[in-house]
């Protein structure tokens, strides 16, 4: 879903430390308090100075103790010892005479060298002149560019986190050592204001053709908040109420698609600021409140405090030609970086070892406040099938880390620690601490956090104890005796992993046993974790799905739980209320018998639509941890006959690609999809093929993702009414309702040919709205064109690309997500692996994508002997590619030994289909070992 979390893959595939190496840290004695921070860019000046910048950093710090050394972080930048100066009051500090400054480029370290000791205690002042380039790679300073009105235009932009403030001025490039920061900037006469984390304090017309702008000082923050922009960016839409600014900006032909994310993004602020009980812009009256649409940014967005930096496609939306993917999204994404505000800006986690304190809450807030504000685009929902299965997904292994995971200190290590964990499972467990203490204690406990921490580092211990006000203060676990919350959220933060209930209904002495252990994707696993379970649970007799407030908590591997019902009433009960648990459920047979009677029943929505979803979710990753058989599996999934929701169509779809990823390649694919498809007729009747004025939003969404893996399986209906849409569209102009362009430009490029490309590729290249570049971008490698393929794995290298930087690997996948097409990247890959080296800056994760698409014991021996032979690769690369095809291998060895199984099960079902569906099955079976 999120093209970013797919480039932090390639960025950080291969990334696993067996020893963190702690001279990373500066375990240095010195408190910054202020910089000032002087920058004069030059663009394409057509001389040496083309894309470079000048420097200058003035650090006013305090050492702890006596020291002969400053250790500071710097890379990339330019200086000598002459250019540096320090001083205490009127007093000048000498420099080491024989050896001033050195450079320690492994760890971005520079050593300024004292000619005698300064005292623990004295304020100095420490000054550095430096030269810096405007960098390409989307990180620290770097540059950016736009066509308007046939010329480009340059700007440059700041990525900071996690550790790239180095590269734009020496620093204490740390997230606990916070200062206030006091930005001068220079920028051409002709460029607009340039736009920092702070109001504009004064501004001077310099004799060179630039103007310089000097900026309030930011409150006391982090080295890696630290955010400026120099550009001819204008504002969409902007706001000044009182003292308090708030802008939209972007490139100006873009300004026509601030709106929706003008109107948010201020409901946003205030909805967040009344939650945690402290306004945004009381935290300082320097702050205002800009969000900018960047034409290439590696992140998704940045939440630089003021200056809140996205991609385009993640903060422009244009109604007639955006998704609803991308409103929904839009509204996510503003929604995490403005929790940023107080989450990671006011506080901030003292190392990256808890990131999660930052990312974590940004994570829940994400969707959480979005249902709060703007509920019809079902964020509510996607903090389950969104964060949850996600979650579950990156925790399912053995070298799962904790989300506190002190092995993190290389710069390397720090961006690998920016992943799912980190967020969606922090975010889920946070997420269960609030059901677990309730509303108002949760509110005071954020709030007492934020407060008593503001402008300072936070820590575990202090957000634990923060919450214990709130609990304590309205005594919300009073029914959990022996519990308090720090105890039990703590099991979840400092252990990997997460725990499958297990649980057997006794009739007999009307009890029910739970028993818990931790969850492998991989039964051969096992392990003696014990978490802390908050356990919600309903009886069929009187569903209540509406309680999330656990009933109690469960901390041993086995709990007897007496319920007179069971006997009684031969009861049988769900587990984890909605999903707000993080915990997976089994039942015993008989209680899943009742399950799937159910389900299959008049009664189906009884049972709450998230745990359906959940039902769904729960038994196919049991199925791949050889917890469930496949029988199983396939009677409750029939109950989806009858199912409309899209959340529970969303697990389905999810669960089902699983499936047939599995099974790609071989003969059994066609009996997936003919399973699949007879589970689909009824939501593709249902939902139809165009979109209807009497429409919500979220049906909307159920129709994209129903229709797109209809046609994906074969359907002919689907097929027919995507092709047709296509070529009417291209042929006639016809317009395509944004939320059917994904499946009807996809089915018309795989039925089609090279010019179906080409028109495809032009209108990527001369399209305004980046939310349709991105649906593009996405869907050319659906052409079976191969020469046009080919042309797409390298279209970055076209002048001019509409493929940025940002969007490096979206092409490979594209391409790589049709498993016909996997020949094609591996011919291309193998000959001529020089021209791909030029393309990516890394081979690592380039080659280890491409064993993971792979399927076949044929495909896994050519490249496993081509990776042994290929002198240019590196070893590291090498290495992460074959620990790939073990994975990869690993699949197809599951779906060998599970074969006979899922056959003879499928191949009963094929033998009750009805007549028609026969038909349709059989037309399409051609087209089922294509993707």
């Amino acid at each position: 879903m999120l093209r970013q979390i797919i480039l932090l893959a390639f960025m950080c595939a291969g990334i696993k430390s067996v020893y963190s190496d702690t001279n990373y840290r500066l375990n240095t004695t010195i408190v910054p308090s202020t910089y000032t921070i002087s920058i004069t860019p030059y663009f394409d000046t057509g001389d040496k100075s083309a894309f470079t910048f000048d420097g200058e950093v003035t650090i006013t710090f305090v050492p702890g103790s006596n020291i002969n050394k400053i250790k500071l972080h710097s890379e990339d930048l330019t200086f000598s010892a002459s250019n540096i100066s320090l001083t205490s009051g009127s007093n000048t500090v000498s420099l080491h005479a024989d050896n001033p400054l050195q450079f320690e480029d492994n760890y971005t370290f520079a050593h300024i060298n004292l000619q005698n000791e300064i005292s623990s205690g004295v304020e100095y002042v420490l000054k550095i002149t430096y030269q810096g380039t405007i960098r390409s790679d989307l990180n620290g300073f770097y540059k950016n560019y736009y066509i308007e009105n046939g010329v480009k235009k340059w700007l440059g932009a700041t990525q900071m986190e996690p550790t790239h403030a180095r590269k734009v001025f020496p620093c204490f490039d740390e997230p606990e050592l916070k200062a206030e920061f006091t930005l001068i900037i220079d920028r051409p006469q002709n460029y607009k204001p340039t736009l920092t984390n702070t109001k504009l304090q004064s501004a001077v017309t310099l004799s060179n053709g630039y103007v310089r702008e000097t900026f309030y000082p930011t409150p006391k923050m982090s080295t890696y908040l630290v955010a400026f922009l120099v550009s001819e960016f204008e504002a969409g839409a902007s706001i000044t109420v009182g003292s308090n600014e708030f802008g939209v900006y972007s490139r100006p032909d873009a300004k026509n698609q601030s709106e929706y994310a003008f109107d948010f993004g201020q409901r946003v602020v205030k909805a967040l600021g009344d939650f945690y009980g402290i306004d945004y812009y009381t935290t300082s009256s320097n702050l205002k409140l800009d969000h900018v649409a960047l034409p290439d940014f590696r992140a998704g967005a940045m939440e630089n405090w003021g200056l809140v930096k996205y991609r385009e496609a993640l903060l422009l939306y244009l109604p007639e030609e955006s998704t609803p993917y991308f409103k929904y999204r839009i509204a996510q994404i503003i929604a995490h970086e403005t929790a940023h505000m107080w989450f990671g800006n006011l506080v901030t986690c003292h190392w990256w070892s808890n990131t999660w304190l930052n990312e974590g809450f940004a994570n829940y807030f994400q969707d959480y406040i979005t249902s709060m504000i703007e509920p019809d685009v079902g964020s509510g929902d996607m903090l389950v099938i969104g964060s949850v299965y996600s979650a579950y997904d990156a925790d399912s292994t053995p070298d799962s880390p904790a989300i506190t995971n002190n092995n993190v200190n290389s710069p390397a290590e720090i961006s690998g620690h920016f992943g799912t964990i980190t967020y969606q499972k922090a975010g889920s467990v946070i997420r269960m601490m609030h059901h677990l203490i309730g509303d108002e204690a949760f509110k005071f406990g954020l709030n007492a956090y934020l407060s008593g921490n503001k402008f300072q580092s936070g820590y575990p211990e202090k957000l634990y104890s923060s919450l214990t006000e709130g609990v304590n203060n309205f005594n919300s676990m009073s029914n959990y005796s022996g519990f308090d919350i720090t105890s039990v959220m703590s099991s979840w933060i400092t252990q990997a992993g997460h725990p499958i209930l297990n649980v057997e209904v006794n009739h007999d002495d009307s009890s029910i046993t739970l028993t818990q252990k931790r969850f492998y994707i991989d039964p051969s696993h096992s392990s003696d974790e014990i978490y802390k379970i908050p356990i919600t649970y309903t009886l069929d007799i009187d569903f209540n799905f509406g309680n999330t407030k656990p009933a109690f908590i469960m901390d041993s591997k086995t709990y007897v739980l007496p319920i007179k019902e069971i006997k009684e009433n031969h009861s049988w009960p769900i587990f984890n209320i909605q999903e707000t648990g993080l915990y997976r459920v089994n039942y015993d047979s008989h209680t899943w018998s009742h399950i799937s009677e159910h389900l299959k029943g008049s009664k189906r929505e009884e049972i709450h639509y998230i745990n359906r979803a959940k039902i769904v979710n729960d038994l196919f990753a049991l199925l791949f941890a050889d917890e469930v058989q496949f029988e199983l599996l396939n009677n409750v999934l029939h109950f989806l006959e009858n199912e409309t929701e899209y959340a529970v169509w969303s697990a389905a779809i999810r669960g089902l690609k699983k499936l047939r990823n599995h099974y790609i390649g071989s003969d059994t694919l066609a009996l997936v999809d003919e399973f699949a498809l007879h589970l689909m007729e009824n939501i593709i009747n249902h939902l139809g093929y165009e979109v209807r004025t009497t429409d919500d939003f979220v049906t909307t969404r159920n129709r994209m993702q129903v229709l797109e893996f209809a046609c994906q399986l074969g359907h002919k209906g689907c097929i027919d009414n995507a092709r047709a849409m296509f070529q009417d569209f291209k042929n006639n102009g016809k317009w395509i309702d944004p939320s059917l362009r994904p499946v009807a430009y996809c089915t018309g490029l795989r039925l089609g040919d090279g010019d179906d490309y080409d028109f495809l590729w032009n209108r990527m290249t001369k399209n305004n709205v980046a939310n349709e570049i991105w649906i593009i971008g996405d869907v050319l490698g659906c052409t079976s064109d191969e020469t046009k393929l080919n042309s797409y794995l390298v279209s970055m290298l076209v002048e001019n690309s509409p493929i940025k930087t940002q969007d490096l690997t979206v092409p490979l996948s594209s391409v790589l997500s049709n498993y016909s097409h996997v020949h094609v990247v591996l011919e291309g890959l193998q000959s001529n692996i020089s021209l791909w080296k030029s393309i990516y800056p890394s081979l690592d994760s380039v080659l280890s994508t491409v064993a993971s698409a792979l399927h076949t014991q044929e495909d896994f021996n050519k490249y496993d002997t081509w990776l042994s032979s290929c002198s240019e690769c590196g070893e590291k690369a090498v290495a992460s590619a074959k620990a790939a095809l073990i994975k990869a291998k690993a699949v197809t060895t599951w779906a060998d030994n599970h074969r006979s199984y899922i056959w003879s099960s499928l191949r009963s079902d094929a033998g009750k289909l009805s007549a028609p569906i026969m038909v349709l099955v059989l037309s399409v079976i051609t087209l089922t070992n294509i993707f």
